[in-house]
């Protein structure tokens, strides 16, 4: 009888434990583990309504990344811009 009460509790855990995490990287953490560059707008590719975007380069790319501005300040999305895709203005 036991073993029957595990598997059902064990079944019903299933789909919760599989689902994303609600907030899969805050940006607290994000701001003190990865070099990142801050930018005044998101770029027009990016989705910024509601949103902050950080920029970090790797690989001949560089990468948007844009937080929610609300709670916990999660990240929204990544962008990728390969080489060549992209151009910095430097004041």
């Amino acid at each position: 009888m036991r073993s029957i009460v595990l598997a059902a509790a064990f079944a019903l855990a299933a789909p919760a434990l599989a689902q994303q995490p609600a907030c899969p990287l805050p940006y607290k953490v994000f701001e003190t583990a990865v070099p990142h560059l801050d930018v005044e707008t998101c770029p027009a590719s990016v989705d910024g309504k509601g949103a902050f975007c950080r920029v970090t380069l790797g690989h001949d790319a560089i990468h948007v990344f844009a937080f929610a501005e609300n709670g916990d300040q999660c990240l929204r999305s990544v962008t990728s811009f390969e080489s060549g895709k992209f151009s910095l203005n430097f004041k």
